[in-house]
């Protein structure tokens, strides 16, 4: 009972907190249309700060009570430098040369408290050498945290993934690891809080802190509950399935068109998608609807059979991929369009 009164507290305070910055209109935070935004009004950015106060706070009351470990509280708190770097961006910007050093320490540093992989990552589907596959996951990591901020370009939708994602993830985990079921609960509670303020029109943004930490945050809970072999890797993989076939394509299409990939665009498929509609609210939905009709099954699938879990996987994605083909991800033919009246 305990818990789900403070879980009660995770959500107001992260609620609070996001009210209060939605107030900060003269803030350097305030963040300001440009050419590719979405949005055509000036609003506060930096929301992702009532998050991580918020999880952080319950990962603290989860650690006390004895439903987090402290190696497991050591790993989850890697995420912290990435927030940090993400708020000093949204604060005064951060050139990339300084953001991914930290990125890439947060991540060796949680594989290192990790410990060594208790089985083959890609389970017997394909043999590498250890040292090559915890190189990949810290790849991963980096890629994860990278593609969610890539995503959180209109009103809602990064916020929603991150309900989806703690929320199945909850689910599957209820049965078999207690601890990290609450963990997602909690991030859960915290992205609601937050998402008061967000919906269309968002009165404030997640900016970089959010974004980044959320990526990042959900590779962490994945990667223990690979190594504690209670939810394999490849669950999250589908669950994260549409942002990842979005940001994938998009990145492919514009690495063959020779365009430069530290530079601002707006072309992936939620961003097309939310030009060709005039509004937010329907790409949301839709995104959301791959998720629970078409990600989930499949998630669940692979929650049963493990050993499939990378084949799973690629039958997820690959159709999604070629779907944002389809809507025109990568391209730049619409790029100078209008978005909406909101973001």
């Amino acid at each position: 009972m305990f818990l789900w009164i403070a879980l009660v507290g995770v959500f107001l305070l992260s609620f609070l907190i996001s009210r209060r910055m939605a107030t900060l209109q003269g803030s350097t935070l305030l963040d300001r249309p440009v050419a590719r935004s979405a949005h055509t009004v000036a609003t506060p950015r930096g929301g992702g700060f009532a998050i991580v106060v918020a999880i952080s706070l319950w990962l603290v009351v989860l650690s006390l009570t004895g439903f987090v470990s402290v190696s497991d509280l050591q790993v989850l708190l890697c995420a912290i430098p990435v927030a940090v770097a993400g708020f000093i961006d949204d604060l005064r910007g951060l050139p990339v040369r300084m953001r991914l050093p930290v990125h890439l320490f947060a991540a060796i540093a949680a594989l290192s408290l990790l410990g060594p992989l208790p089985e083959p990552f890609f389970s017997g589907w394909l043999l590498l050498p250890e040292f090559v596959q915890s190189g990949l996951l810290v790849l991963a990591l980096v890629w994860l945290l990278n593609l969610y901020n890539f995503m959180d370009g209109i009103d809602t939708l990064a916020a929603a993934q991150c309900l989806f994602v703690s929320g199945a993830a909850g689910v599957f985990l209820a049965g078999q690891q207690a601890g990290l079921a609450w963990v997602c609960a909690g991030l859960f509670a915290a992205t609601s809080g937050f998402l008061l303020l967000n919906l269309p029109p968002a009165k404030l943004f997640m900016g970089d802190i959010g974004s980044t930490f959320l990526g990042f945050f959900i590779g962490l809970i994945a990667l223990i509950s690979h190594y504690q072999q209670s939810l394999s890797v490849w669950v999250w993989v589908l669950l994260m399935g549409a942002f990842i076939a979005d940001t994938t394509y998009t990145l492919i299409v514009r690495v063959i068109a020779g365009q430069k990939l530290t530079e601002g665009h707006s072309t992936h498929a939620y961003q097309r998608l939310a030009r060709r509609y005039g509004q937010h609210k329907p790409v949301v939905l839709a995104y959301m609807a791959v998720n629970v009709l078409w990600l989930f099954p499949i998630a669940w699938l692979a929650v049963i059979y493990p050993e499939y879990g990378v084949l799973f996987a690629i039958s997820g994605i690959v159709p999604l991929m070629l779907v944002a083909g389809l809507i025109g991800a990568g391209k730049t033919s619409d790029h100078g369009k209008s978005a909406n009246n909101n973001r």
